[in-house]
C-alpha cells in the first residue's frame, strides 16, 4: 500500500521532482554520490585471480594463441599455471572474433593486461556518455550533468567493472552507430553494428532494424562487414575452431547455467518457470515442449517489436525510439544474458529522459523506465540474499516463490515495456502523447465530424 502511494505521488508530482533534481546544488550532490559509489566499487573489487570473467577471457585467448580449441579444452590447467581462478568457467563461450581481439592482451602478464582492459572500458564508457549527453544541442547542461551522474551510478555499469566484463564496449559501439545514423553515415553505422555482432553475437539482431527501417546502405555494410570479419577471423583462427564456437554456445546454455537466476534473458526465464512447474527431469518430450515455449515467447516479443517498427515506417526515428527498442529486444531474445548486459539499457533510458524533457515522451514510458532503473540497482543484492538465506515463504512454497528470484529478468522486461511504450506512444506529427489523450482527440474529431 505504501509503495502504491509513493508511485501515485511520483506520478502526480513528477515535474516537481525532476525540477528539484535539476537544481545545481542537487546535481553537484548527486555527482559526488555517483563518483563516491563508482570509486568505492573499484576499491572493493575482488582480487585479480578471482575475476572469473576476465580470467575466462584471458585463459580462452591464451589457449587460442597456443593453438588449442578453447571451446572444448578444459581451461583449468591454463588458469592454474598463470595464477587465475577458472572456477566453473572451464570453457570459452565468447565469439572467435572477440577472443582474437583479446589475444593481444595475453602477450602481457595478467595484472598488466587487466588494467589495460579496464582502461579501455573506461574510455568506452566516457565516449558513450559524451555522445549520449554532450553532443545533444537540445539538452540543457543541468539535465545532461544529472543524466551523466545517474548513468555512472547505474549498478550494471559498476557491475561490468567488478567482473571486468565487455558490455561497456558494446554500449560504446551501439552509441557510435546511433551517432553515425544521426550524422547520416549509414555505412559507418552498419559496420559498427557488424563489429558489435562479431564480438558479442546478440547485436546482430539490429540488422532487423536496418531492414525494416529500409536503411539499405546500413544493412549492406553490416552484412559485408560481418562476412569480411568472419573470413578474416577464420583465416587467422582456423575454420575448425571458429565452428567450434557452437560447442561453447551449447555449453553455456546447459541446464546448470540456464537454471541460474542471474541469467536474465527470456529463454532462461521460460526454462526455469517450466522446470518449476513440470520438474527438471530431462526427456525428449519435455525438452521439445520447453523449446516450443521458448520459441513462442520469443515470437511474441519479436512480433511486438516488428509491429512497433512497421507502425513508424516512413517517419524519422524520433529520439531513436525504434533503435532503442531493438537494442532491448536483442538482450531479451539473447539465448543467455547476464545482469551486466543491463548496461545497454542506458541507451533507451537516456533517450526516454531526453524526450521527456522535450515533452515528447509518454508518462507511462518514463515511469516504467524509472522503475526498471531502480530495480536494476537492487536486483543483484535481492537475488543474492534470497539465494543465500531463503525466506520461510520460499521454503514452504518453492514453486510459488520462484518469481522472487527473477528480479533481473523483471528489470529487463520492464526496460522492454518502457522502450516499447516509448516507441508506440507517438502521434503522426512525431509528438509523444498520453494514450488517454489519443482517445480524447479521437472523440473530439468524431464530435466535430458529427456536428
Amino acid at each position: 500500500m505504501l509503495g502504491g502511494a509513493l508511485c501515485w505521488y511520483a506520478h502526480v508530482n513528477g515535474d516537481r521532482i525532476v525540477a528539484a533534481l535539476r537544481r545545481p546544488a542537487i546535481v553537484a550532490l548527486i555527482w559526488f554520490a555517483a563518483l563516491w559509489t563508482f570509486i568505492h566499487a573499484f576499491t572493493r573489487l575482488p582480487p585479480l585471480a578471482q575475476r572469473l570473467d576476465f580470467a575466462n577471457y584471458y585463459d580462452s585467448a591464451l589457449a587460442l594463441r597456443q593453438g588449442l580449441d578453447p571451446y572444448t579444452t578444459n581451461l583449468t590447467a591454463i588458469g592454474n599455471r598463470i595464477g587465475l581462478e577458472t572456477g566453473p568457467l572451464i570453457h570459452a563461450s565468447e565469439t572467435p572474433a572477440f577472443l582474437l581481439c583479446f589475444e593481444a592482451l595475453t602477450r602481457f602478464p595478467p595484472a598488466i593486461a587487466f588494467w589495460i582492459w579496464i582502461s579501455l572500458n573506461l574510455v568506452g564508457l566516457a565516449i558513450a556518455i559524451y555522445l549520449l549527453l554532450v553532443r545533444r544541442p537540445a539538452l540543457d547542461a543541468s539535465t545532461a550533468w544529472l543524466l551523466g551522474a545517474m548513468t555512472l551510478v547505474f549498478y550494471p555499469v559498476s557491475f561490468n567493472f567488478i567482473w571486468a566484463q565487455s558490455q561497456v564496449m558494446v554500449l560504446m559501439l551501439l552509441v557510435l552507430a546511433m551517432q553515425a545514423l544521426e550524422d547520416e553515415r549509414e555505412g559507418a553505422a552498419g559496420l559498427l553494428v557488424a563489429i558489435a555482432g562479431l564480438l558479442r553475437a546478440f547485436p546482430f539482431l539490429l540488422l532487423g532494424y536496418f531492414a525494416l527501417r529500409r536503411k539499405w546502405k546500413a544493412l549492406e555494410f553490416a552484412i559485408v562487414g560481418t562476412i569480411a570479419g568472419a573470413l578474416i577471423t577464420a583465416a587467422l583462427v582456423g575454420f575448425a575452431r571458429c565452428f567450434s564456437f557452437l560447442n561453447g554456445a551449447v555449453w553455456v546454455s546447459n541446464h546448470a547455467w540456464m537454471n541460474f537466476p542471474f541469467a536474465i534473458s527470456l529463454a532462461p526465464f521460460v526454462s526455469r518457470m517450466f522446470w518449476v512447474l513440470f520438474g527438471s527431469a530431462s526427456g525428449l518430450a519435455a525438452d521439445w515442449l520447453r523449446g516450443a515455449a521458448i520459441v513462442a515467447a520469443d515470437a511474441i516479443v519479436l512480433g511486438a517489436t516488428i509491429r512497433a517498427t512497421l507502425v513508424g515506417v516512413g517517419r524519422r526515428d524520433d529520439n531513436y525510439r525504434i533503435y532503442s527498442l531493438w537494442i532491448v529486444t536483442s538482450l531479451l531474445l539473447s539465448p543467455i544474458a547476464w545482469h551486466h548486459y543491463l548496461v545497454l539499457l542506458v541507451i533507451p533510458f537516456v533517450q526516454i529522459a531526453v524526450a521527456a524533457c522535450q515533452q515528447r515522451s509518454s508518462r507511462r514510458a518514463l515511469w516504467m523506465a524509472a522503475g526498471s532503473y531502480l530495480l536494476a540497482c537492487v536486483s543483484v543484492t535481492i537475488t543474492y540474499r534470497l539465494l543465500a538465506r531463503p525466506t520461510a515463504f520460499q521454503l514452504t512454497f518453492p514453486s510459488l516463490s520462484a518469481p522472487l528470484l527473477e528480479t533481473g529478468f523483471f528489470t529487463l522486461l520492464m526496460g522492454y515495456i518502457a522502450a516499447y511504450w516509448f516507441a508506440v506512444d507517438l502521434r503522426s506529427d512525431d509528438q509523444a502523447v498520453e494514450p488517454h489523450d489519443l482517445t480524447e482527440r479521437a472523440s473530439s474529431k468524431l464530435s466535430v465530424t458529427g456536428a
